[in-house]
């Protein structure tokens, strides 16, 4: 987490983002409890984002990303404008506010984001678990 917050504080440095966007960032990395939960053994499970891409139905990157640093990233791409995802060339289009509101709810587990090409057979899922 030290290089991520080191890049924070350049970007801060570099006039890219305000103190208190730094701020946010920071503190969205460093957020654990907005991102458990609670199990039925009563252990706290940390929220996390996770990334499965699949071609012709075979699995080939299955990613998990802390809570934080997706939360982090989301407030960068809403800082820089970057309002899309590219998938094979196409410009997909993200609802930030709707993206926003699922990281918020403490309780929202499941599939935010699922993406078919049909022509290349590439799958992408993204889903909070």
């Amino acid at each position: 987490m030290k290089e991520e917050i080191e890049k924070v504080l350049g970007m801060l440095e570099e006039g890219k983002i305000s103190r208190e966007d730094a701020v946010k960032l920071i503190e969205a990395m460093k957020s654990g409890e907005e991102g458990e939960k609670v199990t039925e053994t009563g252990v706290k499970a940390k929220k996390k984002f996770h990334v499965v891409i699949s071609k012709d139905g075979k699995r080939e990157v299955e990613v998990n990303v802390p809570f934080g640093v997706a939360k982090m990233a989301l407030l960068l791409a809403k800082k820089l404008g970057k309002n899309t995802i590219n998938f094979n060339g196409n410009e997909i289009p993200i609802d930030s506010e709707k993206v926003e509101s699922i990281l918020n709810d403490p309780e929202f587990r499941g599939k935010i984001v699922d993406i078919e090409d049909g022509e290349n057979g590439e799958h992408v899922v993204v889903e909070i678990v």
